[in-house]
């Protein structure tokens, strides 16, 4: 009995040790919080750049697909892929300032649009 309890003290600490996350020096492309280049719709879309890191901030003012909503700031409007848990804790709505960060994602037959990794309400 107390090597099966053993066994699975084991098995549960290095279960745990897998999700650490190394934050040292690496040659892989990383994009961390402060990397974002703040632009605007009408940037991206006068020179999409694929997978830029960009902040934006304006309204989510439609959904159009599962995990796909029209996202608009004051100089227009581009499409957006959020994950259910890349939203904030809180629901956000048409009314809701929001920042988004993400990477551009440029396509040879659909228009251009934002991978989005983080949203938080600002208003």
């Amino acid at each position: 009995m107390k090597k099966i309890l053993l066994a699975a003290a084991m098995v549960i600490t290095t279960s745990t040790m897998a999700f650490a996350q190394y934050r040292g020096p690496s040659d892989l492309k990383q994009v961390d919080e402060g990397t974002y280049v703040t632009t605007t719709v009408k940037q991206i879309l006068a020179a999409p750049k694929d997978e830029a890191a960009v902040q934006l901030e304006g309204r989510l003012v439609r959904q159009v697909e599962k995990e796909v909503y029209t996202f608009r700031d004051d100089t227009g409007e581009i499409r957006v892929e959020i994950d259910e848990d890349d939203f904030p804790g809180t629901e956000v709505d048409e009314n809701n300032v929001v920042r988004i960060e993400g990477e551009v994602d440029t396509h040879l037959r659909k228009e251009t649009d934002i991978d989005v990794d983080r949203v938080t309400i600002v208003q």
